[in-house]
């Protein structure tokens, strides 16, 4: 897949998580450290073009990570 495909494919991402954004800013941060130069220029031009640019808020500290697992105990304590 080549990153324009990437380019596609996260735009397309960023339109269906629009509803969260928490969501499209978790997408934007794993779609910029994959793409590169102008691809990523470009896809803050899309951004900006659609509104969507005001859900994304200052660059996370460090690199990107995901939020650690819940542990199953986590779970539990919620379901009673």
């Amino acid at each position: 897949m080549g990153n324009n495909s990437f380019l596609s494919y996260y735009k397309t991402i960023l339109e269906k998580v629009s509803f969260d954004n928490r969501l499209v800013e978790k997408e934007y941060w794993k779609a910029k450290q994959l793409l590169q130069g102008h691809e990523a220029q470009e896809l803050d031009n899309w951004l900006s073009s659609t509104g969507l640019i005001h859900k994304i808020t200052a660059a996370p500290a460090g690199k990107y990570s995901l939020p650690a697992p819940r542990s199953p105990r986590q779970y539990q304590s919620q379901a009673e």
